[in-house]
């Protein structure tokens, strides 16, 4: 037989299943109960008070410190607004992610808005991206880390994981005695990728670098059909001895994971700091350059030795330095005789341009096998670079000064 105890208790557990709890704009708790809001007016040792946030309204609900349903006294003295709390709770969400995730604002708004199924109520009061985005925006801006000054600071939590909250940071070191700082970014999935391929891809930029590192390293692979990154370093420097130290601690994490970190190929720019750590690191591998880096090189050069005007100008002066950078798409054999054959035609205006491409690349810093391309896949250290490299190329030659307009030689 039922006892008053057995109902009360029924009641309670009915009662409980109705209240659910949410914040309000000041991050203060906000409980919710049949489309009311409350909030906390007092709390004891034992017992919290919650009064209807509308101030002419004297309901209370009482809880346990663990937030279970006690009593609720009767009487709202004004309806309920479902939409709003609707649209509150949707807004709430947003928020939420927005403070805890990196993917942009707008794209909250638009997965959000698609899951949430609002009424037409709800709808109609829900800000619109423009509004929303302008909040949520200086609502980000509050509760991101400030930019630290120098390379002693602390990375938040978010930072170091991948938005599944996997680990993404890899490696965070000193190096020198605590002066220089190394970031390394690779997912365990991307080090799968990475210790598996037979072919790496390393490139560099230094535009993007945060102000406490020198340059941004990526190392790619590529895997069906596509060119897929798989390790992002921060760098203090162009070292010979920070290249050492991280393809070091590139191999011990293969070596953890039960793989071993052993291309066959690398292709990388001509960076003179990685070249002999390349060698010694990987003696078996074969090391070739790019093609993009190579011939933006000696477009570089032609720039720096006053010679853009001619090259724009004079229809021979420009076939001349294009029969340069073809002698890389050469049988390697031919090389040789081909930069002599170029010497004895060249104009006299390119005599300094022929010195600095004997020294540097004939006879000089960088082995003819690494700038050849006459039988090589892979002609660039960046595969997106390798189907638009013409493209790229020349854009980035028509921002140059002097209207420098030049035309990489086809390396399809």
């Amino acid at each position: 037989m039922a006892t008053n105890s057995d109902f009360e208790n029924s009641s309670s557990t009915t009662q409980q299943s109705k209240i659910s709890f949410t914040l309000s704009n000041k991050g203060k708790p906000l409980l919710i109960y049949e489309n009311y809001l409350f909030k906390c007016n007092k709390t004891t040792s034992y017992k919290k008070y919650w009064v209807c946030i509308e101030r002419e309204c004297s309901v209370y609900i009482h809880t346990s410190v663990a937030d279970e349903f006690i009593c609720i006294t009767d009487g709202h003295n004004h309806s309920s607004n479902p939409d709003q709390l609707e649209a509150k709770l949707l807004h709430d969400k947003m928020k939420e992610r927005i403070l805890a995730e990196t993917t942009s604002i707008t794209r909250i708004y638009d997965e959000e808005m698609v899951k949430a199924n609002l009424s037409r109520g709800a709808a109609a009061i829900i800000p619109t991206i423009v509004e929303f985005r302008s909040n949520m925006s200086k609502t980000r801006r509050k509760n991101t880390p400030v930019i630290p000054s120098s390379a002693i600071f602390d990375i938040p939590e978010i930072y170091q994981q991948t938005l599944s909250a996997k680990r993404f940071l890899l490696i965070d070191a000193f190096l020198k005695r605590g002066k220089n700082r190394i970031l390394v970014y690779s997912s365990d999935q991307q080090l799968e990728l990475l210790f598996e391929s037979d072919t790496i891809f390393m490139d560099d930029t230094f535009d993007i670098a945060p102000a406490q590192f020198k340059q941004v390293y990526l190392i790619h692979v590529h895997k069906f059909g596509q060119g897929l990154p798989t390790a992002f370093w921060l760098l203090p420097n162009k070292r010979s001895r920070t290249y050492t130290e991280l393809f070091e601690r590139l191999k011990d994490q293969a070596s953890i994971m039960g793989k071993q970190f052993n291309p066959q190929r690398i292709v990388t720019d001509y960076e003179p700091g990685l070249l002999p750590v390349v060698q010694q690191e990987f003696p078996l591998a074969i090391h070739s350059g790019c093609m993009f880096h190579f011939n933006q090189a000696i477009h570089r050069q032609i720039k720096d030795l006053g010679l853009a005007s001619d090259y724009l100008h004079d229809a021979t002066i420009r076939d001349q330095c294009r029969q340069l950078m073809a002698l890389s798409l050469m049988p390697m054999d031919q090389v040789d005789n081909q930069f002599q054959r170029l010497q004895s035609i060249m104009s006299t205006s390119l005599s300094d341009l022929l010195l600095y491409f004997k020294h540097q690349w004939m006879y000089g810093v960088v082995p003819i096998q690494m700038w050849n391309f006459y039988s090589v896949d892979h002609r660039t250290n960046n595969t997106s670079e390798s189907e638009l490299q013409s493209s790229i190329f020349d854009s980035i030659i028509k921002k140059a000064p002097e209207d420098l307009e030049l035309h990489t030689t086809d390396s399809k």
